[in-house]
């Protein structure tokens, strides 16, 4: 039976990767998969395929469909005449190689021991990434993807997959990510990590991993969202006075990022949340163009090494979206990405947009994205609802 009906999209089917998989940091993973779900239908030439990468602790799961009906991360965006328009595209929605929901993760048990990695997993990096994710495009039968489109840290993947894989998509779009990440983020993160490895490892005076993974949470809450937004929607409100606290009220942005924190808590993986972030301080865009000559000028990132890695880009036309009120991914950082692919040659359409959500505002400002997405993936694509659809490989596992 194939694991994608031709005529309903499927729930989360778990690809498995070459075995082994060689990783760029240069450990190995035996037996490793990647989680998938599909939106839409292949067309007969398989030319409809849109690749989604997706931010740091979302799943496969981006849109609710018969086989789970529970909304997705982008429930508004995917959808007949939604910005991607499953009558025309067939959406590949990877969870990323290193998460917990149903990819192969620190969460996984390593073959060789039978317990889960935890710590010893091998170092992560987006390329990594961007090489799984492909591989399940590979796994359809796929050649050439319509379009390879990401968010945050998916925004890296992209860029990196355009990069590893030149030639094998039409179009590009990078949504508030990065072609490395700035001083201000990797320290964010770096403190966000700081916690939850203490609690992992034990350190004295460590809060435990629950209470570290709600703090690191809630900085990165903070890290996304604009101070705007939470002057808008809490202000100095307080909840009623109740007994048992010092203060005897409770503000409520206090209990909005406890909220967040909490579900944060029950549902991600501490050492997936941990190498995760780690991948996304380590990447940098110009290591692709990095040259191995023996000269230790060449070897170093730099202006001339970013040029490098945006002449191996082979696209027809590449997005940039960014918001003003974006603190983790700034748009100086979405104007860099536009300006460097403009000048290696990419036809490059820069989008700068305003929402008080910041770093969010993807998730949430659908009116927003919707016609530049739309738009942009409309472009030398038919209607493919008439079309007959065709089978995907039966090699695919649940």
């Amino acid at each position: 039976m194939s694991a994608f009906p031709p005529d309903s999209p499927s729930g989360a089917r778990r690809v498995p990767l070459p075995s082994p998989f060689g990783l760029q940091g240069g450990g190995t993973l035996v037996g490793a998969e990647v989680a998938l779900e599909t939106y839409g239908r292949l067309t007969p030439a398989r030319d409809n395929a849109v690749l989604l990468f997706t931010g740091l602790s979302a799943s496969a799961h981006a849109a609710s469909h018969p086989a789970d009906p529970s909304p997705g991360w982008w429930e508004q965006m995917i959808g007949p005449g939604r910005a991607f328009d499953t009558d025309r595209y067939c959406i590949l929605s990877v969870n990323s190689l290193g998460s917990c929901f149903g990819s192969t993760g620190p969460g996984s048990n390593d073959p060789s021991t039978g317990r889960p990695y935890g710590e010893a997993f091998p170092e992560l990096r987006v390329e990594d990434i961007a090489r799984a994710s492909q591989a399940a495009a590979d796994a359809l039968g796929i050649d050439r993807l319509h379009a390879v489109v990401g968010t945050s840290l998916g925004g890296m993947t992209a860029l990196a997959h355009a990069a590893i894989f030149p030639g094998r998509m039409r179009f590009l779009a990078s949504i508030s990510g990065a072609l490395g990440a700035s001083a201000a983020a990797v320290a964010t993160r770096s403190l966000q990590r700081e916690i939850v490895g203490a609690a992992l490892r034990g350190a004295p005076g460590a809060p435990g991993v629950g209470q570290a993974m709600r703090w690191a949470r809630k900085i990165g809450v903070l890290s996304y969202v604009g101070s705007s937004l939470l002057e808008q929607r809490f202000g100095r409100d307080q909840t009623e006075p109740f007994a048992g606290r010092p203060s005897g009220t409770a503000f409520e942005v206090e209990n909005w990022l406890e909220h967040l924190a909490q579900k944060f808590e029950r549902q991600f993986d501490p050492w997936a949340y941990w190498f995760i972030s780690r991948a996304m301080d380590l990447f940098d865009f110009g290591d692709h163009g990095v040259l191995a000559d023996g000269n230790p000028a060449n070897r170093r990132r730099s202006a001339a090494s970013l040029a490098r890695a945006a002449a191996r880009l082979k696209v027809e036309k590449a997005l940039v979206i960014g918001v003003h009120e974006d603190l983790l991914f700034p748009l100086v950082q979405q104007r860099a990405i536009a300006e460097l692919l403009k000048s290696a040659g990419v036809e490059t359409e820069l989008v700068e947009l305003n929402s008080p959500y910041g770093h969010d505002a993807f998730l949430t400002e659908t009116a927003l994205f919707t016609p530049v997405l739309r738009a942009f993936l409309a472009q030398g694509q038919g209607t493919a609802t008439s079309r007959p659809s065709r089978r995907a490989p039966d090699s695919l596992s649940r």
